[in-house]
């Protein structure tokens, strides 16, 4: 017993036939009647949209013993030929398994030979992206100088992996998803020829699960016809497709927005026991959530879905009410990195479950306004309406900064620039002529008064000034140029008043610390006396007690990040 499936049976057997493809059609059906029919096309598009089909179409308009005509008979010996596969001049050639330059090569070759008995010779290479880069450079001289009698279509579902120079040597046509309203159109005439008729709400089912595939919607149709019986409904349609019962979604969202973790896990363990495919129903709880999005944040949310019944229009309206927008999109959020997550894990059951529980327990997000309302009312409850200051100067509120970040340590070296952290004594080492003498040449050369900064001086007169580096280190090394000695000595010398040589040593264990080294401990303290006083406030002990947040960083007075 021989069958023949729905997908084969009911393949278009005019352009008139095709279905959601009317641009593709109008423009072919044109350039047959203006004799305008390019040499090599390009069909793009999803899987099962009907770019071998219409491939197939052109061959027979072409072909027809009564063209080239864009309505061939049907009937003429090439047009049944080419509909049972059979034509001697017209080869489809699956692109995936004929990838080498030795099958170009030799298409290529045959090419030269005027056809059999057709007009032309045409070549349909299905997936052809998956050919070899040494085969695509075989093809081009015959894509650019074709013979006359040559036609090319190729079709593919990456057309970013075809290389440019067969792009441009091809007119492309881009066939687009059809949409679910003309996949059900289509499904009901068929199976009204079939004698076969299955509830709409069940080709409705069909037709989603198609995702703009005529040829899938035709294979799961088969599918449903063969589970079900005289009567097909929702419910048949749903147990053959392997599809949980939509009232399942709502009940599981309704679990976790209610945070009944209890009754979460349930519900897995039944799909689980039940054979559901976790991944399958996970993108089915994703389309609902993203669905009660849409209802959540605008007006006319059925305007913008135009596939549900009325009775998911009413649901999704119900549910949407329970929580806002935001809500809904952090529920999206953390089961779409779980479905990332499930797709590469060999425990879905525990990533779908670790999923529900974590959006079971984490607190909704909250919009800015909300946010500010209560940062508003913890001012309030605290006795004032504005931000309290912090002992020492410091606030909550950020302020422009005045500090020395980014800035150069040679400018910022003296005394008058750094003064020291509330509470912290100032234990900066070193001379203070020495910090006057740093920060007179930070003025005339900054670069220079960096590289002191990181000295530590030994002796400091009129007529000799030495002091010392940690040995081979950077600074020793810029510093000992002779043009920075010049320097060195030509400034001593202008601030003393004499001449002044500069000696440079080595470090040693009982040198004092440099200035820098002296900064970056007075830094270090002032942090850490800072975030003690930050922790030690009464706003902000609130602010944690309210919000559950914690510090991260402290920013002072002067604008210094903490």
């Amino acid at each position: 017993m021989s069958y023949l499936v729905l997908a084969r049976k009911y393949r278009p057997a005019t352009f008139e036939e095709v279905v959601g493809q009317e641009g593709v059609v109008r423009t072919l059906k044109n350039a047959i009647a203006m004799e305008r029919v390019a040499h090599a096309y390009l069909f793009t598009g999803a899987r099962g949209v009907g770019k071998t089909t219409v491939a197939r179409l052109l061959a027979k308009a072409l072909n027809c013993e009564q063209g080239p005509t864009a309505t061939p008979d049907n009937t003429c010996s090439s047009c049944v030929e080419i509909a049972r596969g059979i034509s001697p001049d017209v080869f489809e050639i699956d692109g995936a398994s004929n990838t080498g330059v030795d099958d170009v090569r030799q298409l290529r070759d045959n090419a030269q030979y005027m056809p059999a008995r057709s007009r032309f010779k045409i070549y349909i290479i299905d997936e052809v992206h998956m050919l070899s880069t040494s085969a695509f450079n075989a093809l081009l001289k015959t894509l650019e100088e074709p013979p006359a009698h040559v036609k090319f279509v190729f079709a593919t579902t990456e057309p970013h992996k075809i290389p440019l120079t067969v792009l441009s040597r091809c007119q492309r046509f881009d066939f687009k998803r059809i949409p679910s309203a003309l996949i059900q159109e289509h499904l009901a005439r068929v199976l009204s020829q079939e004698g076969m008729p299955i509830d709409p709400a069940g080709l409705q089912i069909i037709a989603r699960q198609a995702a703009g595939s005529i040829r899938d919607a035709m294979s799961l149709t088969d599918q449903v016809l063969a589970f079900g019986g005289e009567q097909i409904g929702v419910r048949e349609v749903r147990d053959a497709l392997g599809l949980a019962d939509a009232a399942v979604y709502g009940t599981l969202v309704d679990a976790v927005i209610e945070k009944r973790a209890d009754e979460l896990l349930q519900t897995v363990e039944c799909l689980f026991d039940e054979g559901h495919d976790l991944r399958k129903f996970l993108d089915g709880l994703l389309w609902h959530v993203h669905r009660l999005m849409i209802f959540s944040s605008v007006k006319a949310p059925e305007e913008l879905i135009a596939d549900l019944m009325p009775e998911e229009i009413e649901r999704l309206a119900a549910q949407s009410g329970k929580a806002d927008s935001l809500r809904w999109q952090q529920v999206f959020d953390v089961l779409a990195r779980a479905a990332e997550e499930l797709a590469r894990s060999p425990f879905p059951r525990l990533v779908l479950e670790a999923a529900l529980l974590r959006l079971s327990v984490i607190e909704p997000a909250v919009s800015i306004d909300e946010l500010l309302a209560r940062v508003e009312s913890l001012a309030g409850r605290l006795g004032g309406g504005a931000p309290a200051a912090m002992p020492g100067g410091s606030s909550l509120a950020p302020s422009p900064s005045r500090g020395r970040a980014g800035s150069d340590p040679g400018r910022d070296a003296a005394p008058a620039s750094t003064q020291p952290a509330p509470g912290v004594p100032d234990r900066r080492p070193g001379e203070p002529q020495w910090e006057k003498l740093v920060e007179m040449v930070g003025r005339h050369r900054p670069s220079l008064g960096s590289f002191l900064s990181h000295a530590c001086p030994r002796e400091i007169s009129p007529g000799r000034v030495s002091f010392a580096f940690e040995r081979n280190s950077f600074f020793a090394d810029q510093v000992r140029s002779q043009r920075n000695l010049r320097e060195l000595e030509r400034l001593f010398s202008d601030y003393f008043q004499t001449r002044t040589e500069v000696h440079i040593e080595d470090l040693e264990e009982r040198d004092a610390p440099s200035l820098a080294q002296s900064q970056r401990e007075e830094e270090q303290k002032a942090e850490q006396a800072a975030r003690r006083q930050a922790l030690d406030h009464p706003m902000v002990k609130e602010a944690i007690r309210v919000f559950g947040a914690e510090v991260a960083t402290v920013r002072t007075d002067r604008g210094d990040r903490r």
